[in-house]
């Protein structure tokens, strides 16, 4: 499954730190982000994808779903099976990691 990047929403300028959390990433940590309303996302690991390179898989209330980047930009993207609404892609900013895997 690749990631279909056609979003209906602009992207968010990312704050300070977005960028660098998203790359630092890593199995088992938490994190979230603004106007995410539900519980943290749980980073499964790092894949490629054909559209956008480099995914995170992240989990939260039993559904997967992606944190990726585009053009310095971060999106999360639920798989079309799971969620066909509106603003997906949604834009992501001010990640904030909750709890890494290392503490």
């Amino acid at each position: 499954m690749s990631i279909e990047h056609n979003p209906t929403l602009d992207a968010r300028e990312p704050q300070q730190g977005d960028i660098e959390t998203f790359e630092e990433l890593e199995r088992g940590d938490s994190v979230k982000f603004f106007e995410w309303p539900v519980e943290p996302l749980t980073v499964i690991g790092w894949e490629e994808d054909d559209n956008v390179g480099k995914r995170v898989r992240v989990e939260a209330e039993g559904g997967e779903s992606f944190l990726y980047q585009v053009d310095g930009h971060l999106w999360h993207y639920v798989p079309e099976d799971e969620f066909a609404g509106e603003n997906n892609p949604y834009p992501v900013q001010n990640l904030v990691l909750l709890e890494s895997s290392e503490a």
